[in-house]
């Protein structure tokens, strides 16, 4: 063989090896698959290995909905993620079929039975009307860094995309609106969140706009109550259109951008639902019903152990009460580390435990001494909680309201004494004359009442929900 042909052969052979691999993904497999399996003895579970042939039974088999091959801009968007399977209307497997399932298929169904298991703390909650928002835990497997491509949209859903965000929504076409809110809120998001947002660049998100709470519970198997929730695996975030779609999609979002730095460690639970909680009353400058009613239960000595609260993991067993404190101690923690620290040091402990350093040793490194123990830190917490409390800086403390009422009735006092004294002197200074004429008894001079205006609550947020 000659050199020419030599030379001819070998770019044939590295212009196969350039193409191949795209062109396997647009037939939505995946390269290094198919080497792998190319290679090794072990057959493909997919692959029908001959058997010895059995009497004729008569086939049961499910009516499965088409499987539709279309995913457009999800598949545009994501072309080098694995792509779970799509949900089919079929009976309930018995033991003998999930035998026989694709890793796929069990794959998606194990994230399936994870998002129920999230979802039985409904069970444990009082009635819908009796929650405020209480956050739903976010779903964070332990894989989340193996990221899945986006299904596409459910029937009835009309799509968008912003350089942001690929965006479902039911029922409605999505406008401008919606896009300009999601990327005020990126925009905030990446400003509060600079030091993790500029390190390790955000994936784009799938938000899922729903316009009933039937629908939400159906698709997400998330609870009604909670409004919104998140997938860190696939970067999406459901919500409800409602009311409180602002400060819900700030907190879902930030799980997403946040909990995204630590991979592929799983950051703390108490650390994640902290932050959110923390991001969501600081940029919508308002706390839900259940932060300062659970606040007032810490004044009192009613807390979780940091020792509890900082190994939890699943708060399926947690009663309401128990679910509202150990989401606002989480944020109570978070907020002392950001405000009565500095941040320095907070993404220090960050980068510590991303590192899966050990709590306590991650606060030594971080904060230095005496925050050599998770105790230590409760203490301190506890007494600085106190304090602000005493100062009137979280909650208005009984004796401060006490002393507000006395400073006000004293002042109104002296108002009405000068009165009464720069009346006196007018009349002493008038003539005696005039004041025969005038015999009528002086009139006592009307008490004047001190007007004191209440604080009005400013909105932050022009937007409340329900789109047009």
């Amino acid at each position: 063989m000659s050199t020419v042909k030599k030379l001819v052969f070998f770019l044939w052979l590295l212009a196969a090896v350039l193409v191949a691999p795209p062109l396997l993904r647009s037939f939505g497999l995946n390269p290094k698959e198919m080497v792998k399996d190319l290679f090794s003895d072990t057959p493909r579970p997919d692959v029908i290995a001959p058997v010895v042939p059995k009497p004729a039974e008569p086939k049961k088999e499910p009516v499965l909905v088409p499987d539709n091959d279309e995913r457009g801009r999800a598949r545009e968007l994501r072309p080098d993620i694995s792509v779970p399977p799509a949900r089919k209307a079929e009976p309930v497997k018995s033991v003998e079929d999930t035998a026989v399932l694709s890793p796929d298929e069990k794959e998606f169904n194990q994230m399936i039975a994870g998002l129920e298991n999230i979802a039985s703390m409904a069970s444990t909650k009082a009635p819908e009307d009796n929650i405020d928002d209480l956050p739903v835990q976010a779903y964070r497997p332990q894989n989340s860094a193996q990221k899945v491509r986006w299904l596409p949209p459910p029937p009835g859903f009309s799509t968008a995309d912003t350089f942001n965000y690929l965006i479902y929504r039911e029922k409605s076409p999505v406008t401008s609106t919606i896009k300009t809110v999601l990327d005020n809120i990126h925009g905030n998001l990446m400003l509060d969140l600079t030091p993790f947002t500029i390190v390790i660049k955000p994936n784009k998100i799938l938000v899922m706009l729903f316009g009933e709470k039937d629908s939400y519970m159906k698709y997400t198997k998330r609870p009604a109550w909670s409004g919104a929730s998140s997938d860190l695996r696939s970067d999406t975030m459901y919500v409800i259109e409602s009311n409180s779609f602002y400060p819900l999609s700030v907190h879902e979002l930030t799980h997403l951008y946040f909990d995204g730095y630590f991979l592929p460690t799983i950051s703390p639970l108490w650390l994640s639902e902290g932050m959110a909680v923390y991001m969501q009353i600081n940029t919508t400058k308002k706390k839900p019903s259940w932060v300062d009613r659970s606040l007032r239960r810490i004044l009192k000595g009613e807390y979780i152990p940091f020792e509890e609260m900082t190994q939890a993991e699943d708060l399926s067993s947690y009663s309401t009460q128990q679910a509202e404190l150990w989401y606002t101690q989480a944020y109570s923690i978070v907020a002392y580390l950001l405000k009565t620290r500095t941040r320095d040091e907070f993404y220090k402990l960050c980068n510590e435990l991303k590192a899966k350093t050990p709590l306590h040793q991650a606060l030594y490194r971080a904060y230095g001494m005496p925050f050599n123990k998770v105790s230590v830190l409760e203490n301190v917490w506890r007494h600085d909680l106190q304090k602000a409390y005493e100062d009137g800086k979280i909650l208005q403390s009984a004796a401060k309201k006490k002393t507000d009422t006395q400073a006000v009735t004293k002042l109104a006092s002296s108002a009405t004494a000068t009165a009464r004294q720069t009346t006196a002197k007018a009349d002493n200074t008038a003539s005696p004359a005039k004041a025969q004429t005038n015999a009528k008894p002086a009139a006592k001079p009307t008490p004047q009442k001190t007007k004191i205006n209440k604080l009005q609550l400013v909105p932050t947020n022009g937007y409340k929900g329900g789109f047009n």
